[in-house]
């Protein structure tokens, strides 16, 4: 008997201990769905339109578009049925501006882009304004600007 009480004890010390330790383990688990499209449906997508705001303005000064964005605390979103993904504006901003100024052409843009953003990637795919996204951006990089400057030998 004493050894039978003996072996329940170890056997609750031994289940609580490893309820405590998954209970501690921080496991981020990505959303799988289970369905048959073969073609993603975007429900919402704000960084295309996002990025064709900043296409039209033709000079992204990026200290100020940062600053407003901080200011206003905006989200851009993006939902599909494969993936959601909600970003500060100014972190977008940051992460177009540092990938501009990395990037020495537009494919190089893209590839840190998808990146970063590993959930936008079908939607960079299909995206045909990234490469003039690129071009704008880096007009107002550090390295575009030294880009600009006039080769002297």
């Amino acid at each position: 008997m004493k050894n039978f009480t003996h072996n329940i004890k170890i056997a609750l010390l031994g289940i609580l201990f490893l309820t405590f330790s998954i209970s501690n383990a921080q496991v981020e688990l990505d959303t799988v769905y289970l369905n048959g499209y073969t073609e993603e449906e975007v429900y919402t997508n704000n960084f295309s339109n996002f990025n064709n705001e900043l296409i039209a303005e033709d000079v992204i000064n990026f200290r100020i578009e940062i600053k407003k964005a901080k200011e206003d605390n905006s989200y851009l979103l993006f939902l599909s049925e494969r993936s959601n993904l909600e970003i500060l504006t100014e972190a977008y901003l940051k992460t177009i501006r540092k990938g501009a100024n990395r990037s020495s052409d537009a494919e190089a843009f893209v590839n840190f882009l998808r990146e970063r953003l590993p959930e936008l990637i079908n939607q960079f795919r299909k995206d045909n304004n990234l490469e003039e996204l690129y071009i704008i951006s880096r007009k107002n990089t550090f390295n575009g600007k030294i880009d600009a400057l006039p080769v002297v030998l």
